[in-house]
């Protein structure tokens, strides 16, 4: 049986927390969770079934989500060091990156959720295990997509942590004062 490349589903998630720190972006569950989900889909895709991390996915009505990393990330981020890959892998991730972390979590959502392989498993009301080297196969021409490709329209705001929680940022700009309103101009 071949091994996977990483550890652990916890050492992709925080690499992809890290990156997103990096790049000062808050990076919420559910959207590391659609990361994670298709690193492993394209992994396995890329490389005759084999494993990006040993991991078993759950298909519910937000989509596929690892369950051990949702629960942990339930009770907030834990604290790890920044992970240490081979460059294949960091390169590899990177691209997955990339491509899907530009989009927002609703657009992540309804790619994963308007493929077959999500349509076979989503049963209302139920978390059914999936088979990730079979549904990877069934992923196979959504991810080689041409039509989802990053767009400018779907970037999502900048979201960082204020002491009152995510606030969505932007670039300031001051507004221009016109000249007939100006203390000068009335002198």
């Amino acid at each position: 049986m071949p091994t996977p490349a990483i550890n652990s589903a916890f050492d992709a998630a925080n690499w992809f927390l890290k990156k997103s720190e990096s790049e000062g972006f808050y990076l919420e569950p559910e959207k590391l969770q659609h990361l994670i989900f298709l690193a492993q889909m394209h992994y396995s895709l890329l490389n005759d079934g084999n494993y990006l991390f040993p991991s078993l996915f759950i298909c519910d009505h937000s989509g596929f989500v690892e369950p051990t990393l949702q629960k942990a990330l339930s009770f907030g981020r834990p604290l790890m060091e920044i992970p240490e890959f081979s460059e294949p892998i960091n390169n590899f991730l990177d691209l997955i990156w990339q491509k899907y972390s530009p989009l927002s979590i609703k657009a992540l959502a309804d790619f994963i959720k308007k493929t077959s392989g999500y349509t076979k498993h989503y049963q209302s009301g139920r978390r059914n295990i999936v088979d990730v080297s079979n549904i990877a196969f069934e992923f196979k021409d959504n991810l080689r997509n041409e039509s989802f490709n990053q767009s400018k329209g779907n970037a999502p705001k900048k979201i960082l942590i204020s002491q009152n929680g995510p606030v969505v940022v932007s670039q300031w700009s001051p507004r221009k004062l016109s000249l007939k309103n100006s203390k000068k101009t009335k002198e």
